[in-house]
């Protein structure tokens, strides 16, 4: 986010008495063309701008991050990070399958019985599992995944999900 984003976003804040969920509610309504921060992302923000009158920089952090390990010399240039070299997607978990196809399977079928206590939710979660086939995997997920991929490049690699049909 540039900095009248930044800013767009506090005085949304402040127009939703201070509630940080309703403030990325309202933002991601109003501007659903851009990034769509979590509400502790406006969090750090606020945190940034009372500790250090500012907004926080991605300068900082990286720098904090070299200090512990250098990615760029110890895996040569070949990891995935939120400073990477390639990199990180914007907290998207929009294409992982486990997300659109294997958490919604589970829970219908886990749910279809309700499990009484922890021992049983466990046992229908691993029967429920055992019985999956990787044909039904694959079937599932292939389309669903090539309808999320188109999206994800109309949105420019952003937060996407809420526009899938």
């Amino acid at each position: 986010m540039n900095n009248a984003e930044k800013v767009e976003l506090l005085l949304i804040y402040g127009e939703c008495q201070r509630n940080v969920r309703l403030c990325a509610r309202t933002y991601s309504e109003r501007f659903p063309e851009r990034y769509h921060p979590p509400h502790n992302y406006i969090l750090r923000l606020l945190q940034g701008l009372n500790q250090e009158g500012r907004f926080p920089g991605r300068q900082i952090n990286q720098q904090r991050r070299r200090a512990v390990f250098d990615e760029d010399t110890e895996l040569q240039n070949r990891w995935i990070g939120t400073y990477g070299v390639v990199p990180w997607p914007a907290q998207s978990p929009d294409l992982t399958p486990l997300d659109f196809f294997l958490w919604g399977h589970l829970k219908t079928v886990v749910y279809k019985d309700p499990p009484v206590n922890v021992q049983d939710l466990k046992k229908k979660i691993q029967a429920a599992c055992q019985i999956l086939s990787e044909e039904q995997i694959n079937a599932s997920t292939s389309t669903e995944f090539l309808k999320r991929f188109e999206s994800c490049l109309e949105h420019n690699g952003g937060h996407f999900e809420q526009f899938i049909r």
